[in-house]
């Protein structure tokens, strides 16, 4: 059977990706066969966190891809891809050489899936501070992935079970939000999201709702016309295309129904109407800080999720990361792939 290499970024070195990566690895992990996941990161630095967490996997660094069948799954299979963190971890702290190696992990594993030389890619947080030192303007993984694949944006969707909500728009100002909302993005948002959730839970006819913008769905235009002007007749657009669109209801109106399971997916306007309900419903912030969810990026040509968390700079190097989120979004990437 032919390898199937799913590559995972280590994130930041001052973050909590080198611990949620080997927190994953070092445990039992049953995955469809053939899949083998490989870090692509820099050894030494996950020498310091496996001290740190005192997992007992062995952790090998191959000088090439076609090397971790013969690694995996009896140890840990680690690639720097040539690229290497120079600097010393400093938890915690915003860092020009930290942003720069995490991003240059995410550049190479993006061209690896290209050449096919790898399936998909599983991203660990990097602080968006950091790498913006090196590449002023960056957004976030994202957009930056989009733009290497030709499509400046790119669709962002959470996933954490039978819930799912993509968005029309995410790490901009809310002023430019508010712009972003067009009936040919609503309808492209849409699409693909109808499409993700015929292949990722095999529903024929998914339902989806469509979030207004303002309050109330702007109440008939009393509180603005956007839902008038421009998502209305998007979702008159996708019913045309066959899809089964209901909105714009009120936020706080469409979540709910996700939730009881009246919607298979919901498109929300911006960023922080979806990951706010998202995140409050699925983050325990308790004790053991099990964070839930996957971040994932629909209709590009290269395969990627990634944690639904950031880069836990106030838990770093700590010991107290808990690998959850990593592993929904490896699994996902595995039934994706």
């Amino acid at each position: 059977m032919r390898e199937k290499i799913l590559l995972i970024t280590m994130g930041d070195p001052n973050g909590v990706g080198p611990e949620i990566c080997l927190q994953l690895l070092s445990r039992k992990l049953t995955l469809a066969p053939g899949f083998i996941p490989v870090i692509l990161g820099d050894p030494e630095v996950l020498r310091q966190a496996q001290d740190l967490l005192c997992t007992k996997k062995m952790l090998v660094e191959i000088s090439s891809l076609k090397n971790a069948s013969a690694v995996w799954p009896k140890a840990i299979p680690v690639y720097t891809a040539g690229i290497e963190f120079l600097g010393n971890v400093q938890p915690g702290k915003v860092d020009k050489t930290a942003g720069a190696a995490s991003i240059g992990w995410v550049h190479r594993a993006v061209q690896l899936v290209q050449k096919g030389e790898a399936v998909g890619i599983v991203t660990a947080p990097l602080c968006k501070e950091s790498v913006e030192m090196t590449i002023p303007g960056f957004q976030g993984h994202t957009e930056y992935i989009g733009d290497m694949c030709g499509d400046p944006q790119p669709v962002l969707a959470l996933v954490h079970g039978d819930w799912v909500c993509a968005h029309v728009s995410t790490h901009v100002s809310l002023r430019e939000a508010v712009d972003r909302v067009q009936r040919k993005r609503i309808e492209k948002v849409g699409l693909l999201l109808n499409a993700f959730l015929q292949k990722y839970r095999g529903i024929k006819k998914p339902r989806l709702g469509v979030a207004g913008l303002n309050p109330h769905a702007g109440e008939g235009g009393l509180f603005g016309r956007e839902e008038i002007e421009e998502i209305i007749p998007a979702i008159k657009l996708l019913q045309k295309k066959g899809v089964s669109a209901e909105g714009p209801l009120p936020g706080d109106v469409v979540f709910p129904q996700l939730r009881a399971g009246r919607f298979d997916g919901v498109i929300a306007m911006y960023h922080d109407q979806g990951h706010v309900v998202t995140k409050t419903l699925f983050f325990n912030l308790g004790e053991k800080r099990k964070l839930g969810g996957v971040n994932t990026t629909l209709g590009l040509p290269v395969l990627r999720t990634s944690v639904d968390h950031g880069t836990g700079f106030d838990i770093a190097w700590q010991g107290k990361a808990n690998e959850q989120s990593l592993r929904d979004a490896l699994e996902l990437a595995v039934k994706l792939a």
